[in-house]
């Protein structure tokens, strides 16, 4: 299952991830690119990152990834400052600088919210740098990990761990992502909305979900090609299919069909939208939790999703 998880979904993601941001930090190294053609490269790191961090296991989790490239919402008064006082201009430098003015949501609002004038350009380039280091980091741990000989008893008890993330990652969804917060104040109320790119970004992470669950439309189609009627090695589904229990899968695939299409279908400007999306996610994680305790026997976790 471990290695299956590896293989099948967070080696590719995390190859994906860094290549992305590869990408948007080479764009940004050059001052003279006009400043909206970064914009879709930023999106494509974006989705990139909300794919692999679906599911926040391994040296992402352990590394808390998460608080250094993507603290969610950005404090705009705070990087004005950063621009006022051109201060900040290597990585290093970014040690001294909060959460709340670095990553992904500081670098969206750089570049939808200002023209690249100024300290802007030089400040931007510095956050994908970051971006790019954590990134390499991640993939380098996955790496890792896939080398890594383990004992039957040692990896049922990581990927317990992983379920239960799993199951944060789905109630993180629901809660946090697909409601407004104003704490930004200046900033969008909607993740990713200073970019538009929020109903992406939702389905991006549904789908990062969705591969650890019943596997990726790529990996379930390669399997279907190579071993047809099988399913994806080290998803949920294969779990569940190999301990014989066919109506628990045939429910899971089902609800994760529906999780997509509602997740898809969602928009933050329609809440009968979004309301459809989160009654499909609270239904899976109920199902999650009742496979864990009744069918699979693992001891669930707290997970970011919990809260305080």
């Amino acid at each position: 299952m471990v290695l299956g998880l590896l293989k099948q979904h967070l080696q590719p993601s995390a190859a994906s991830l860094q290549q992305a941001a590869q990408a948007l930090a080479q764009s940004l190294s050059h001052g003279t690119t006009p400043w909206a053609q970064h914009r879709p490269r930023w999106v494509a790191t974006m989705l990139a990152w909300e794919r692999l961090a679906a599911v926040a296991v391994g040296p992402l989790l352990e590394r808390r990834s998460a608080r250094a490239i993507d603290f969610w919402p950005t404090r705009p008064a705070q990087i004005q400052r950063l621009l006022e006082s051109g201060s900040v201009t290597s990585v290093q430098q970014l040690e001294t600088v909060g959460a709340t003015a670095r990553g992904l949501p500081a670098l969206e609002w750089l570049l939808w919210k200002t023209d690249g004038s100024g300290h802007a350009q030089t400040y931007a380039s510095v956050l994908a740098q970051q971006i790019l280091t954590e990134s390499q980091a991640l993939q380098a741990g996955y790496q890792t990990l896939a080398d890594t000989a383990w004992e039957e008893e040692d990896a049922w008890a990581l990927y317990g761990e992983w379920f239960g993330q799993a199951v944060g990652g789905l109630d993180q969804l629901r809660i946090k992502k697909m409601v407004p917060d104003t704490r930004g104040k200046d900033s969008a109320p909607w993740v990713r909305g200073v970019s538009g790119q929020t109903a992406a970004a939702w389905l991006a992470q549904a789908q990062g979900l969705q591969a650890f669950l019943i596997g990726s439309p790529a990996a379930r189609a390669a399997t279907q090609a190579a071993n047809p009627g099988w399913p994806v090695a080290g998803s949920l589904n294969s779990l569940l299919l190999g301990r014989g229990h066919l109506r628990d899968s045939l429910t899971l695939q089902e609800r994760t069909a529906t999780l997509l299409r509602t997740v898809q279908a969602a928009r933050p400007g329609n809440a009968a939208s979004v309301r459809a999306a989160q009654a499909a996610l609270a239904q899976i994680s109920a199902q999650a939790n009742g496979l864990a305790g009744d069918v699979l026997a693992i001891t669930m976790g707290f997970t970011d999703a919990d809260g305080d």
